[in-house]
């Protein structure tokens, strides 16, 4: 069973990385530069939505104007280079080593209140693995809210399932097929049995602490009915060692057709992390 540690300070990264893929949820507390960022990335939003009370601006704008914000505040956002930086000294002061680590990319996740404002860019993500897109089991995600959340508005995870195989739709789920237009599954592969929500755990951290978890966890977002909107910032690290000699989480039902390393690159020169093979074999057949 996954545990969720609390940590203030850094943690060694070959320690870090080694509890991440025994399927340890570990919270960082009280990080300087992720303070930093989040101070950031609120003046930004504040700047683009043009008001004093961002968590509530979908009330004072019509869908298509919020809309358009959330995609002028994520498009900007992406391409920040404080933003980056900002991020990876947080990542280095809670001891990643970034000579050997690769990212896909900062993103900024809005979820408002309800349903009326639902779009493309405030999709709810459902249940599921990382590792069932990216089929790589070095996979570190890192995730940390803006403002203050609660229960109502963060993410679930499933931890029962660390070991338990899911039939799921990743062996016939291919991003490049969706990206070409060839496809229209969901932006994730999907459960097709009835998941057993008992063991759901749902983390409630502080603006400026960091969560680190493997993407190899059942997760999902938390239907935000609060009516207060969650802002909060994600990326997804691999250690190019680590995926080298294939080490990472246990595939306990993850069918993907390709291993998916060119989504990664290094956090300093960009370059693309090296085409590795599928991560540790899976332990358990889910047929």
């Amino acid at each position: 069973m996954s545990v969720l540690r609390v940590i203030s300070g850094a943690l060694e990264d070959g320690t870090r990385r080694g509890a991440v893929y025994g399927g340890d949820l570990l919270v960082f507390e009280k990080v300087p530069p992720m303070e930093e960022f989040c101070a950031f990335a609120d003046a930004l939003i504040r700047e683009i939505f043009k008001t004093e009370d961002p968590v509530r601006a979908q009330f004072e704008l019509g869908r298509g104007e919020y809309l358009s914000k959330v995609e002028a505040l994520q498009r900007r956002f992406r391409k920040d280079d404080a933003a980056k930086e900002l991020f990876l000294a947080a990542l280095g002061h809670v001891g990643v080593d970034l000579r050997r680590t690769s990212w896909d990319w900062l993103y900024l996740r809005v979820s408002p209140h309800g349903d009326e404002h639902a779009g493309r860019r405030t999709a709810k993500l459902g249940i599921h693995r990382d590792t069932w897109a990216s089929n790589v089991y070095a996979q570190t995600n890192w995730w940390a809210p803006i403002y203050p959340i609660t229960a109502g508005r963060t993410i679930a995870f499933y931890p029962a399932y660390w070991e338990k195989p899911l039939k799921n739709t990743s062996r016939e789920w291919d991003l490049e097929e969706i990206r070409a237009g060839r496809s229209s599954a969901p932006v994730v592969p999907e459960p097709t049995e009835t998941v057993d929500t008992a063991s759901e755990l749902r983390p409630v951290i502080e603006p400026g602490d960091l969560l680190c978890f493997s993407g190899a966890h059942l997760h999902a977002s938390v239907p935000n009915m609060t009516g207060v909107a969650r802002f909060s910032v994600e990326v997804r690290t691999v250690d190019a060692g680590d995926a080298a000699d294939g080490r990472g989480a246990p595939n306990v039902d993850g069918e993907a057709p390709r291993v998916a390393s060119g989504w990664f690159h290094h956090v300093g020169d960009g370059t693309p992390l090296p085409a590795v093979g599928p991560g540790p074999a899976t332990e358990r057949s889910v047929e």
